[in-house]
């Protein structure tokens, strides 16, 4: 999705500024009507696949959250040099959960605290991280506020809908014209609404927080994740530097990245800490140049050199599928059909689920579910591992994991059909070859043409090191 037409709109209305009682309703929201136009004007999949539970299966992850506020939702004594937003989504390494982005830099910092949101209303467990609390206490309060205001000022959220109506509805209807869409203007008012009483008592509660551990620099993933975007206002206003650690494809085609040329977001980190400067220059972000850094993926670093002297190639020859929810119907179903096509004596393939497939994907994926081809549905197989021991890796979308396969020299493969921009651009350099179909691939793999060269334009190198200097020029305030 092409995105100036998006960014002109808002910035003629003026949107990302625009607030209702505090309240940046657009900039908390753009992302999401993205998403809906985005989804309109593709045949792809959902970007998640949200869990189907019974009245029973809720009732209990009701009760799961209570559990979790209780147990681990006190926020830690005392003040703390460093507040730590990590990503909810955690990976198995031998013994216990980590985050693979934020757990080794909080480790190196002891003076650190590490906040967690739920991930579907549960966490993983176990974990090391030390000085973790989870937001669970602060998801009931806000679920609470909201409820409440349903059951009794009906009034008041029909008053707040209008207005809100009033506001987005011409700059909607551009847009929609623009994309030659409709967009769903209810459902985005439905959300809006709900976010106007969760960002109220979202912002009370993570502003005691902030005062309570008084932080000298905050770190987080996701940077468009609601609760850090609600940080990085209060941690303006107490003048806390925020930093957003990269987590995956930014690009030119991401909303959340990308803005109206000299737009300052307050909900926005002040300091964006890219993979590399090819990152950098793939979106507009709303930060001055000096605000972004070269910084590299420490678990990268550190995963791809162990797994590379214990893991070698297998045979028969392994090709690797990296899915994503967007795309995982269509890519499964080449899996399927090259599957039938290659000589399973010489080529072996294995798909690997994105964890928003996890849910339902024998449903959802029926053809690869009676395959036998084998599924990783669970986050204890180590990605690296499968990396390390595969020759070919297919991909499409806007997937990192393509990226960090090129670590591994692995004869690399885009599915056409919704390819993310910079994804896309590892074919426009020669360092990948586009796909249409199952012939297409197997055509390709038979020819072996695709090289895994440049990898270190993606992915600076001494990324911990690099991370450690900036976070303490930053702290001791002699960052630019």
């Amino acid at each position: 999705m092409e995105l100036d037409a998006f960014l002109e709109i808002e910035h003629k209305y003026g949107l990302i500024h625009d607030k209702l009682d505090g309240f940046a309703y657009w900039t908390y929201f753009r992302r999401d009507l993205a998403g809906d136009i985005m989804k309109k004007l593709d045949s792809g999949g959902e970007l998640y696949v949200y869990p189907e539970r019974s009245i029973g299966q809720q009732t209990l992850a009701r009760l799961g959250t209570i559990k979790y506020a209780l147990l681990y939702g006190r926020c830690p004594k005392g003040k703390h040099d460093m507040l730590i937003l990590n990503a909810e989504r955690r990976v198995w390494s031998q013994d216990h959960y980590e985050c693979i982005y934020t757990d080794r830099i909080a480790s190196e910092y002891p003076g650190s605290a590490v906040m967690e949101r739920p991930y579907f209303q549960k966490h993983y467990r176990p974990v090391k991280t030390g000085n973790l609390f989870y937001t669970d206490p602060i998801e009931i309060k806000a679920m609470v506020h909201w409820y409440s205001r349903q059951l009794f000022h009906s009034k008041q959220l029909a008053g707040i809908r209008e207005t809100l109506h009033r506001k987005i509805r011409k700059p909607m209807e551009e847009i929609g014209k623009a994309y030659q869409v409709k967009c769903d203007i209810e459902r985005i008012l439905d959300n809006m609404v709900c976010g106007y009483y969760v960002y109220q008592t979202k912002r009370k509660e993570l502003g005691r927080v902030l005062d309570r551990l008084a932080p000298r620099i905050i770190l987080e993933v996701v940077g468009y994740n609601i609760d850090c975007m609600i940080i990085n206002e209060l941690a303006q206003e107490r003048r806390i530097p925020t930093v957003e650690l990269q987590h995956g494809v930014t690009g030119a085609a991401h909303i959340a990245y990308n803005y109206y040329p000299g737009t300052k977001v307050k909900q926005f980190p002040q300091y964006f800490f890219a993979f590399s400067k090819f990152w950098i220059d793939t979106a507009r972000y709303p930060l001055a140049p000096g605000n972004l850094r070269e910084i590299g993926f420490p678990h990268l670093d550190e995963k791809a050199k162990a797994v590379k002297n214990k893991v070698s190639k297998s045979f028969p020859r392994q090709i690797l599928f990296i899915s994503q929810p967007k795309i995982g119907e269509m890519l499964s179903d080449i899996a399927v059909d090259l599957n039938e096509l290659i000589d399973a004596e010489q080529y072996r393939i294995v798909f690997k689920l994105h964890p928003g497939e996890y849910e339902r994907w024998r449903e959802r994926y029926s053809r690869l579910s009676a395959s036998g081809i084998e599924v990783i549905d669970n986050s204890r197989v180590d990605l690296y591992e499968l990396f390390a021991a595969s020759v070919y890796q297919i991909g499409g979308y806007g997937s990192t994991a393509t990226f960090e396969g090129l670590v591994f020299d692995l004869k690399t493969y885009i599915m056409r059909a919704g390819a993310y921009p910079a994804v896309a651009s590892l074919c426009e350099k020669g360092m990948a070859r586009f796909f249409d179909s199952a012939r297409d691939l197997y055509q390709l793999i038979l020819a072996d043409s695709s090289e895994a060269e440049q990898k270190s334009n993606f992915w600076k190198e001494n990324a911990l090191e690099n991370m450690k200097r900036e976070i303490d020029a930053i702290m001791s305030g002699s960052s630019g």
